[in-house]
């Protein structure tokens, strides 16, 4: 079933989504949402929670792997001062 709703554009460029869009899309009160711009149009989207990320064993393991080489990089600037 096909729903259409809309929203005012306010002068500071803020809205409101309709409950119905934000229940739809999961989104609550703090959520952060992104939009992509592409020749076919614009795609709205949640961003998943920092909760959600941490749940993610792959992505933890790879932030885990950055976060030593950013170490190692802080002790080599240390060693050139």
């Amino acid at each position: 079933m096909t729903q259409l709703y809309q929203s005012k554009i306010f002068a500071n460029g803020s809205t409101t989504l309709p409950k119905p869009v934000r229940d739809a899309l999961g989104i609550t009160a703090g959520d952060r949402v992104r939009y992509v711009i592409s020749e076919k149009g614009v795609q709205f989207f949640k961003m998943p929670s920092d909760q959600d990320y941490a749940d993610d064993p792959a992505l933890r393991e790879a932030l885990d792997a950055a976060e030593v080489v950013m170490d190692e990089n802080q002790t080599l600037l240390r060693k050139l001062k």
